[in-house]
């Protein structure tokens, strides 16, 4: 029954995307975080739906009339470096055959993220990703804090199998990156229904963080409400509130969740964290022998690679990386690690650049609340990744590439706004004085067209 439904959602899709590539890049974004094939159990489940997917909405870009030019700022700029040098370390891995089936992953995550980047210039689109990143991740968000109402928390919350997402600590800071851009459609949606669905969503998306017994995520969740109460002026009453419900939740939570919270404040004595300690160490001795290009993907994580780096503390046999910057750092070496950082700098000074070019101008509050959804949802990947492997997980950085087409948005509107200032109008068409002044207020305090509506209307010509 799974399999039907699926397969006429996509005969439903298919000429939506053969007619517009944007909707290409929507179902390629839902395929790649939601896994829908991994929900079902015929033949669909072991179909390369993704790459089917990628490969019709490139050909429908290629010969529609979409812009084609990559966008130009440090977040593309680097990405695609990035890219590039992860290839020189593939060709040069300890362990090609083994780096290999991950270079292809990672590789088609980075074209699924140039995609986004390069058609998501407008605010409808920027609204239409975000809407389909939010219902994809959201709906293991609402199915993880169903189970967890079914079990009573006594078991851990997964993700579907053979994704990213699989691990309960890495699902867990999905759902934790999820919350401010929850938090920002609810701010910015103007239907009743749709702010009361976000609202539900942020908790049972937080329910089903905690049922994921995940201390990474339980962090990266204190932190990133500590960051959003400084930022924002109801922060610090959300903050309160929060506190308040921690407060309650010995009583509601399993021993065993309160059991594995405990040993956050004893993380030296934990055998996971030293486990994850060693990995980082051995990480580092293989980018001091080849601080250039690394090991190649995941040599960390091979028997026989940890073993020619063998140092005191180090590891005894292969793991992951456990941490975004030690995962990089291994994989393609210190300039890798370099690169990868300006990726992540990039993003955050993107959307530094979209408060500044944004501030005093009403028309353009939705990105400012846009730009800090996203400055806070990277901190909670900065903190939570920095004890997991999940340095190329396309959420992520599906997330950051709207800091680029955020920016680039906001800088049409003011050089639009600026041209408009000079460019001569005939004397007989100016509006009187009262007149204009009321067109320019209903304009500034006029609300930008978000819906999915527009999508369609957005395709260039």
């Amino acid at each position: 029954m799974r399999d039907l439904v699926l397969f006429a959602g996509l005969l439903v899709l298919l000429p939506l995307l053969l007619r517009n590539a944007f909707i290409g890049v929507l179902a390629w974004v839902w395929i790649s975080l939601m896994n829908p094939q991994r929900e079902v159990y015929g033949l669909l489940a072991n179909f390369g739906l993704n790459l089917c997917v990628a490969i019709l909405t490139i050909l429908v870009w290629v010969l529609s009339r979409e812009r084609k030019a990559l966008p130009v700022d440090g977040f593309a700029v680097f990405l695609v470096l990035f890219a590039l040098w992860s290839c020189v370390c593939t060709y040069l891995a300890l362990d090609r055959s083994f780096a290999l089936p991950l270079w292809d992953r990672t590789m088609k995550t980075m074209v699924l993220v140039l995609a986004v980047a390069t058609l998501a210039r407008s605010p409808a689109r920027i609204q239409a990703v975000l809407w389909m990143v939010v219902a994809s991740i959201g709906f293991y968000a609402i199915k993880g804090a169903a189970f967890v109402a079914f079990t009573a928390g006594q078991h851990k919350v997964l993700g579907p199998a053979d994704s990213m997402i699989a691990d309960n600590n890495n699902l867990g800071l999905v759902f934790v990156v999820l919350l401010p851009l929850v938090g920002y459609l609810r701010a910015v949606s103007r239907q009743t229904l749709a702010r009361m669905g976000a609202l539900a969503t942020i908790v049972l998306a937080i329910v089903a963080t905690l049922g994921t017994y995940s201390r990474g995520a339980l962090v990266a969740l204190i932190a990133m409400a500590g960051f959003h109460a400084l930022r924002s002026r109801t922060g610090m009453v959300l903050l309160a509130v929060g506190a308040l419900l921690a407060a309650g939740l010995p009583a509601l939570a399993p021993a065993s969740w309160l059991e594995r919270m405990s040993t956050i404040s004893s993380y030296n004595e934990d055998a996971s964290f030293q486990g994850r300690v060693a990995a980082w160490r051995t990480s580092v001795n293989i980018a001091i022998a080849r601080p250039l290009v690394g090991g190649g993907f995941a040599a960390v994580e091979r028997d026989k690679i940890v073993k020619l780096f063998k140092s005191p503390g180090s590891l005894d046999y292969g793991k992951a990386a456990h941490s975004i910057y030690f995962e990089v750092l291994g994989d393609t070496g210190f300039v890798g690690l370099a690169l990868y950082l300006a990726v992540l700098g990039s993003a955050a000074l993107n959307t530094m650049a979209v408060l500044w070019f944004a501030r005093s101008q009403p028309e353009l509050d939705w990105a400012r609340k846009l730009a800090r959804a996203l400055q806070t949802a990277l901190v909670a990947i900065l903190v939570g990744g920095s004890a997991l492997s999940m340095a190329y997980y396309d959420g992520f950085l599906v997330i950051l590439a709207l800091s680029s087409c955020l920016l680039s948005v906001v800088l049409e509107r003011r050089d639009a706004s600026a041209a408009s200032l000079y460019r001569p109008r005939p004397w007989s068409s100016a509006p009187s004085p009262a007149g204009a002044g009321a067109a320019s207020a209903a304009a500034a305090h006029r609300a930008p067209d978000l819906s999915f509506e527009r999508v369609e209307a957005d395709q260039s010509s």
